[in-house]
């Protein structure tokens, strides 16, 4: 018997005692689990408990059902716990939320390009459903400046185009909550996010400028540059002299009063508190506490009305611009009262006496289609966790309750809507109990259309666009740029590409480019691995060998690289017939190109004598590899392995080496190596 057979006879009978070793643990270990459950077998062989384990079924499949119920209509889970005390909380959120959304509503459908009842109509049906379907007691659905801006490109060819818009964006906001997408939103890094809020408040409060200073600007002396914001600005200093004093006066006074209102409300002046600032909270605190609780009651109430409070020191005036039919502002102009029919959406359109139909209507809206839901569902998911104190957030039921929401609220001729943070914060701070509050929220704007519309047509221009500006400026976070710049600057980069982008051209172009930027950085990242190399020494042993440590899986885009950069430093730095071991404890994935690459670098590595053993694959990775590289796949567990290794190459030399075997579930057994 020649050398090489003997070789082989021994490294078969170790293979041979090693899968006896595996089967009799196996077989230990499945003995075990079968003497476990015996009783629990045995317990279900007579009829009577054959009728319990049927019973049991039936009870489980209820409960499965119950609960499928409760996560689609999270109103179940609470309604029944709901107390007296709690309506009336509901109630005092509900009115405060209301108070807030009828002038934002207004103000928004201005934003929109659309006429002010459009913001109403906005405002109450998606109160309505939330209630049903939404699964946060904070969150108030309606119309926020995002969303008003982003419907105006399309507004501008009538209303019917942001109806439909809303329509279509519930019907895909829908779909991704029911197949359970919501983890597309986390390619929307920070810093896109960043980037387009900021813009878009920008943008916003860009266009308010000519309301807020009263200028009137002639249509047929319109900048186009084309240039995002630059032509509003350049329209408001081509007609600066056409500023309305009176618009001007009264827009900035009412700026600063809401400034004023909100700093108001962040101070510490009326709090109570054991160690009290000198000033005016140290007077306050000496007031009993009946009287300290009454006014932190009524001074927060007032800077939480300010944008109404706005509004009703016009209504004396009313009567007087009712008999004379003037007035020194520019006001909002005629509203059309009354509550919107309960209609379809509009699939079809008349423009210039001919019908658009749906598929005209469609290729209008273009990539709003798409953008709009995404950026809705971004908003509202944002806003329930941080308003979750915490707790899990649902986000695909999140993303089902909006997109009913802008169906049924299509139905009422409401323009895309999404979360309010403002308003969200307000429901917060009232004390919110359910999402019940919504139902008052809503009632107050059906009031408001019903009762109250012909008073809001006396709302001055100048006051809607101070309440926009001051709502939107600090939606600018200009707070984040220093933190990026001094932990990773290059995360400024998708952020300023995603602004600039948004200000200069368009919000959906200008968050595509942001994400955009962003995946090229994580392909970048996937193709180009970090790897360290270098030379070591088996301890106790004159044995050197090339390390190779990936920080990732390897997957096709980085496999020609990861070869190239193993290939040259085998030759550079280990030569000839010095082993390569490369450390597999990172790399959680190899696909199948990947795969394929390592079989042709071992191939290469073979004809220049060296070696290649793989420490420590993942089971995963482990299988691919072996499916592609067969016999020639190594594997070690240890360093110290590889001295047995490289002696059994030296005594069979030519032959093929065979990898221990590897029971993925018990792991690796090297006692008998």
């Amino acid at each position: 018997m020649t050398k090489q057979e003997k070789a082989v006879n021994e490294r078969s009978a170790l293979l041979k005692q090693k899968m006896g070793r595996n089967a009799q643990k196996s077989d230990e270990k499945r003995g075990g689990e079968e003497g476990s459950f015996a009783p629990r077998k045995d317990s279900f062989e007579d009829g009577q408990n054959k009728g319990r384990f049927g019973s049991c079924s039936m009870d489980t499949c209820g409960n499965k059902t119950l609960k499928y119920l409760k996560k689609r209509l999270p109103f179940l889970s609470w309604i029944t716990q709901y107390k007296a005390l709690d309506l009336i909380s509901d109630c005092i959120a509900g009115i405060t939320v209301g108070l807030t959304v009828i002038p934002q509503g207004i103000a928004y459908a201005a934003v929109a390009g659309l006429e002010a009842q459009y913001g109403l109509y906005s405002a109450f049906m998606g109160c309505f459903v939330y209630c049903i379907f939404g699964t946060s007691k904070d969150i108030t659905i309606g119309p926020t400046a995002i969303m008003a801006l982003m419907t105006a490109t399309h507004a501008q060819y009538g209303p019917d185009y942001a109806v439909l818009l809303a329509f279509l964006s519930g019907i895909i906001i829908l779909a991704c909550g029911l197949l359970q997408l919501g983890f597309l939103i986390d390619f929307i890094s920070v810093p896109v996010i960043a980037g387009f809020t900021s813009a878009a408040a920008i943008t916003i409060a860009t266009g308010q400028v000519k309301a807020l200073l009263g200028i009137k600007i002639d249509s047929h002396h319109k900048s186009h540059t084309h240039l995002g914001i630059v032509d509003p600005w350049i329209d408001v200093f081509t007609n600066i002299e056409t500023t309305r004093y009176q618009d001007a006066i009264l827009g900035i006074v009412c700026a600063i009063v809401l400034l004023s209102l909100r700093y108001l409300n962040r101070t510490s002046w009326f709090k109570t508190s054991d160690n009290p600032n000198p000033g005016l909270q140290t007077l306050f605190n000496k007031l009993p506490i009946n009287v300290q609780h009454i006014v932190s009651k009524g001074v927060w109430f007032l800077c939480t009305a300010r944008y109404l409070d706005n509004y009703r020191k016009y209504i004396p005036y009313i009567q007087e611009v009712e008999v004379n039919e003037t007035c020194i502002w520019t006001i909002t102009g005629n509203i059309q009262s009354g509550l919107p029919p309960f209609t379809p959406p509009p699939f079809s359109t008349v423009e210039n006496n001919s019908t658009i139909p749906f598929m005209e209507m469609t290729k209008t809206l273009g990539s709003a289609i798409i953008v709009i839901p995404l950026i809705a569902i971004l908003e509202s998911v944002a806003i329930a966790k941080a308003f979750a104190g915490g707790k899990p957030v649902d986000a695909s039921q999140e993303m089902v309750a909006l997109g009913f929401c802008n169906i049924f609220g299509s139905f009422v001729r409401s323009m895309p809507t999404t979360g309010s943070f403002s308003r969200t914060a307000v429901n917060a701070a009232s004390g919110v109990k359910s999402p019940l509050s919504g139902l008052f929220t809503g009632g107050l704007v059906i009031l408001c259309l019903g009762v109250l519309i012909p008073y809001c047509a006396f709302i001055p221009k100048a006051t809607l666009a101070a309440v926009i500006i001051t709502a939107v400026i600090f939606s600018v976070e200009y707070h984040l740029v220093m933190p990026m710049w001094r932990s990773k600057k290059i995360d400024l980069l998708p952020a300023f590409v995603c602004f600039f982008v948004c200000v200069l051209y368009e919000l959906e172009f200008g968050i595509l480019a942001g994400v955009v930027v962003q995946m090229l950085f994580l392909i970048y990242a996937a193709a180009r691995p970090k790897i360290a190399v270098n030379m070591r020494k088996i301890e106790g042993v004159d044995q050197e060998y090339l390390y190779i440590c990936p920080d990732q899986g390897i997957i096709f885009p980085s496999v020609t690289y990861v070869r190239n950069l193993i290939n040259k430093a085998a030759l550079k730095q280990a030569g000839p017939e010095i082993p390569v071991v490369i450390d597999c404890s990172k790399i959680n994935n190899v696909d199948f190109t990947a795969a394929e690459g390592f079989h042709a670098m071992i191939a290469d590595m073979g004809k220049r004598n060296t070696e290649i053993y793989w420490l420590n694959p993942s089971p995963s990775a482990a299988h691919t590899l072996r499916v592609i590289a067969k016999d020639h796949f190594r594997v070690i567990y240890k360093e110290s392995e590889l001295i047995d290794e490289t002696r059994s190459q030296t005594i069979t030399p030519g032959l093929p080496s065979f990898s221990p075997l590897v029971d993925e579930e018990m792991g690796p057994d090297t006692n008998g190596l």
